[in-house]
């Protein structure tokens, strides 16, 4: 409760007072309405089909598949490229890529230029996984896809793509409020 009470007097810009909603409209407040909850439970429920698929089909979670297919399209990369383009931070991608390293799936060696960072493969077994996977994720996509027209899937696309740009705004307008990075817990969709 002391954070609550602490953040309530939080100063915004030139010591102003934080805004605070009215009752009336804490009472009306309707998160499920929300674009940041909808795509949040959307996520969710598609992270959710995705690991039930790969975990029934190949053993593996859907961040195991997910670090194996940006493997796949990157060749052979560091562990921080993995993160950035699957969209992971650096410790999900370590812990993964050593879980898929001891399952045979990729290697991971020392970086001869930056003994710091960590260089992933996938193995002949990785790609073999992956093309046994592959059907499946094209499965799931052409039927979540048929649910769209082609102008919806288009508009669908765009609507991402700007919502993704305004969130970065918005995330560096946030910055030095979080701590290093202005990162805020994922779980914070409301």
């Amino acid at each position: 409760m002391a954070t609550i009470a602490t953040a309530n007097k939080k100063k915004v810009g030139h010591g102003k007072a934080a805004p605070r909603s009215s009752r009336a409209q804490l009472s009306a407040h309707v998160p499920e309405a929300l674009i940041t909850y909808r795509v949040s439970v959307l996520s969710q429920l598609l992270s959710r089909l995705v690991d039930a698929s790969v975990r029934e089909g190949l053993g593996l979670s859907s961040r195991q598949w997910r670090v194996l297919v940006m493997l796949n399209k990157l060749g052979t990369s560091t562990s921080g490229d993995v993160a950035r383009v699957a969209n992971f931070d650096h410790s999900q991608v370590s812990r993964v890529a050593f879980e898929l390293a001891q399952l045979g799936l990729i290697t991971q060696v020392s970086d001869a230029a930056d003994r710091r960072k960590q260089l992933l493969e996938l193995t002949p077994a990785g790609i073999e996984c992956l093309r046994s996977g592959l059907p499946g994720s094209l499965q799931r996509e052409a039927r979540l896809r048929s649910r769209l027209s082609a102008e919806e899937y288009a508009s669908f696309c765009h609507s991402l793509e700007v919502l993704g740009d305004e969130a970065i705004k918005l995330i560096g307008e946030t910055k030095g409020d979080d701590g290093p990075g202005g990162e805020r817990s994922a779980s914070s969709s409301t």
